[in-house]
């Protein structure tokens, strides 16, 4: 009965809410990850257009060329991890954030194929790790080396864009890695030797945000708030039809379904804007103001909040305090 009521709220919003083609396309910068789930099937199976929006999806690689990229005017929208916020928090405060919509205990990890660090971090002595800088992957390599009381091992951070990190790794520019999926589990198909992880799932516990230029007139106001009505039904459906929802995701990422499969179990898909990411903002901007990375008093992140379209599109009430 509830599958009936949900598909008969879809056809209604579809009757209720026509595509107008005449009206201004949305461009979603989207960085290429399963974490981008909702965004492809609401896209793909029409919930954008129920609620009466065109939608483009504009394909990145990783949450700060997907912000670069919204803010260069090239996107309306765009998909960035909350450190990625906090980073540009700290330069801007021309942007918002509009709702986070899948969350992950293990999608960051840290790979090698020389070093057993599967075993200890302590092996990580004198490394040269690749990473994406101010991105979830310094922030994760950072975290993970102070949960191990190694926050003054010596390390040499090398800066690399996310597509390229897999290749450093498999050619030997790096001992190490800390990237977010899948690009470890291209890592582990790509090597000819025994790949060796860190077991941190569990100790991070990563975001996937919807960013937009600030202020919003009215007419993006509205527009935005159809993006997530449209993504709200998405979510729905993910839950209501998994399998479909994985094939859906991995024809358009062009992954084969078993990996996807293997990456699947560590999301959890909702809509939410909430006082628990003000506390992730906040706790990573101390990380980044404590390792030098940044400079200047914190940015107020609850301004950096709006949760106008998301408590609009989905009629509950605002979580944040």
């Amino acid at each position: 009965m509830l599958a009936i009521a949900i598909l008969g709220y879809w056809a209604w919003q579809g009757v209720r809410a026509p595509v107008n083609n005449s009206s201004p396309t949305v461009t979603i910068a989207v960085s290429l990850t399963p974490l981008a789930a909702p965004i492809i099937i609401a896209k793909k199976q029409g919930f954008f257009a129920g609620h009466g929006v065109n939608v483009s999806l504009l394909p990145v690689h990783g949450g700060v060329k997907s912000f670069n990229t919204l803010m260069a005017g090239e996107a309306d929208l765009a998909t960035v991890s909350e450190t990625v916020a906090m980073f540009n928090s700290f330069q801007r405060d021309d942007f918002n954030i509009l709702a986070s919509f899948v969350e992950s205990n293990n999608d960051v990890k840290l790979w090698s194929l020389t070093l057993p660090i599967h075993q200890s971090l302590d092996v990580l002595a004198n490394a040269r790790i690749g990473v994406v800088q101010s991105s979830a992957s310094e922030f994760f390599l950072d975290l993970m080396l102070n949960l191990n009381g190694l926050s003054e091992l010596p390390i040499r951070k090398a800066y690399y864009s996310p597509d390229q990190l897999p290749g450093a790794l498999l050619r030997g520019e790096v001992d190490a890695i800390s990237i977010w999926e899948p690009y470890g589990y291209q890592v582990m198909q790509e090597a000819q030797q025994r790949v060796s992880q860190f077991n941190s799932k569990g100790l991070h516990n990563l975001s996937f945000l919807l960013a937009s230029r600030s202020p919003l007139n009215i007419h993006q106001h509205q527009r935005m708030r159809q993006v997530i009505a449209g993504l709200n039904d998405a979510i729905d459906y993910i839950h209501l039809h998994p399998d479909e929802s994985k094939t859906v995701v991995a024809d358009y990422l062009s992954m084969p379904d078993n990996q996807l499969a293997w990456l699947w179990q560590d999301y959890l898909f909702r809509l939410s804007l909430s006082d628990a990411l003000l506390l992730s903002l906040k706790n990573q901007a101390m990380w980044a103001r404590e390792a030098g990375l940044v400079a200047g008093t914190e940015p107020g992140f609850r301004r950096l909040l709006n949760p106008g379209p998301l408590t609009e599109a989905t009629h509950k009430a605002s979580l944040l305090k």
